[in-house]
C-alpha cells in the first residue's frame, strides 16, 4: 500500500467511525433517509453479533480469541454492513475494502476494551 492510498484509507476510516458512533440516533430520527437509516441498521445488527459471540466466547476462552472468533462468526453481518455503506455517493467498493481492515481491528479493539470502557465502535 503506497503513502497516499493510506493516507485515503485513513481519511476514509475517519469519515466511517462517526457513522458508526451514530447509528442509534439515525435509526431513531424521522428524517433520516432510508439508505442511512438501512445502514444503522446493519451496523447495529453487526455490532450485536460481535457483543454475542464475544460474550459466549469469552467465557469458555481467553479475551483475543473470543475476539478473533466473535469477528469469524460475524462475517455475515460485516458483509451486509459494509455493502450498504459501498451503496453511499460517497464510498464505492474500492474504498470500502480498503478500510475494512482497519474496521475490524477497531472491531477488535472495542471488544477487548468493552468491559472496561464504553468506547463506541
Amino acid at each position: 500500500m503506497t503513502k497516499l492510498s493510506r493516507v485515503s484509507a485513513v481519511i476514509l476510516l475517519a469519515a466511517l467511525v462517526p457513522l458508526s458512533c451514530i447509528s442509534q440516533a439515525l435509526a431513531e430520527n424521522p428524517h433520516v433517509s432510508a439508505q442511512d437509516s438501512e445502514v444503522a441498521t446493519l451496523h447495529s445488527s453487526w455490532r450485536g453479533c460481535l457483543q454475542r459471540h464475544f460474550g459466549l466466547q469469552a467465557v469458555l476462552t481467553s479475551r483475543t480469541f473470543a475476539a478473533e472468533s466473535a469477528v469469524k462468526s460475524c462475517r455475515g453481518s460485516e458483509a451486509a454492513y459494509l455493502a450498504a455503506l459501498s451503496t453511499s455517493p460517497l464510498l464505492d467498493d474500492e474504498d470500502v475494502s480498503r478500510v475494512r481492515p482497519a474496521l475490524i481491528q477497531r472491531a477488535k479493539g472495542w471488544l477487548l476494551q468493552k468491559a472496561s470502557a464504553t468506547r463506541p465502535l
